[in-house]
């Protein structure tokens, strides 16, 4: 599917409602210097930071072709436009999440037998713009002898909209 130019999606614009509460126990992720937060599950561990990024690995299931899940987290001062750095993009549309307007976009990336499928949410306030990728990286069970189980993405992805909808 071809990437929707940006000035035609406004006409198309998608609104989700908040969420249900996330349990008490689910850890902050806060970006010292922009000041935006969001929260995610108490298994999930921040594997590298830096200055504007961090990627946060997520708990999965696991005994299946599923490698890792995560969260990529970028801020970018002056971003035009305000999107996710990820390659193949294969569709975008706005959104917005209690109140705030986001640009989602999907794609999927894949080499030596390795799949990483994506979901990215970008919105900007004050010239910073702030992404949240949701990755799910899997293998090719052709590469093995005895191929493990196929991982279910629907039931892998739920946790992405919650964790989307604690963002501030």
């Amino acid at each position: 599917t071809p990437v929707m130019p940006l000035d035609m999606l406004a006409t198309q614009q998608t609104t989700l409602a908040p969420a249900a509460s996330v349990p008490a126990n689910w850890q902050t992720y806060t970006d010292q210097t922009y000041g935006f937060t969001f929260r995610y599950p108490a298994q999930g561990q921040i594997v590298s930071q830096q200055d504007h990024s961090a990627r946060i690995s997520l708990p999965f299931i696991p005994a299946t072709n599923l490698v890792e899940k995560f969260i990529d987290v970028a801020a970018t001062e002056n971003a035009d436009p305000c999107v996710s750095q990820n390659p193949g993009v294969s569709q975008s549309q706005p959104l917005t999440v209690n109140g705030i307007p986001f640009l989602e976009e999907s794609g999927a990336d894949a080499g030596a037998g390795q799949f990483y499928e994506w979901l990215a949410y970008s919105t900007s306030k004050n010239n910073v713009c702030a992404s949240l990728t949701f990755v799910l990286h899997s293998t090719n069970p052709g590469n093995y002898s005895t191929p493990p189980p196929l991982f279910d993405k629907a039931a892998e992805s739920d946790i992405f909209a919650p964790i989307l909808a604690t963002f501030a």
